[in-house]
């Protein structure tokens, strides 16, 4: 299973890269900017990907739903006591779950954006 994740995700940037530049200039700087800019992108959605997935964001979002709590009147408190979301008693969960496959397809993708970098150096 591992090897075809790597596998699609290797093939999945060029490919895409390769539909595009067949649709504009056919030259070889056009394809290296287009292989640039879909690494470039693919790599940032993968990225917010895993942060989402790690909680990174959970501890500010603690912050702000106990801020919202703390805030409110009294009577709206009493309303919100035991519900879980807008009175949080923990910040983060105890685990979390990244799927491999995003790790992968972000390490695959920053490759092909540094490659397209060293290789446009080199033209």
């Amino acid at each position: 299973m591992r090897f075809k994740e790597i596998g699609f995700f290797i093939f999945l940037t060029p490919i895409l890269t390769l539909l595009l530049w067949a649709l504009g200039t056919r030259d070889f700087l056009s394809y290296i900017n287009i292989l640039f800019y879909i690494a470039t992108i693919l790599a940032i959605v993968f990225f917010c990907i895993i942060i989402l997935q790690e909680g990174v964001l959970d501890a500010t979002s603690y912050g702000m739903r106990r801020l919202k709590y703390q805030l409110s009147s009294h009577k709206k408190q009493r309303e919100m006591k035991s519900d879980e979301f807008f009175n949080p008693t923990s910040v983060k969960k105890d685990r979390y779950f990244v799927s491999s496959w995003v790790k992968t397809a972000f390490v695959i993708n920053s490759i092909y954006f540094c490659l397209s970098i060293i290789i446009s150096i080199l033209l």
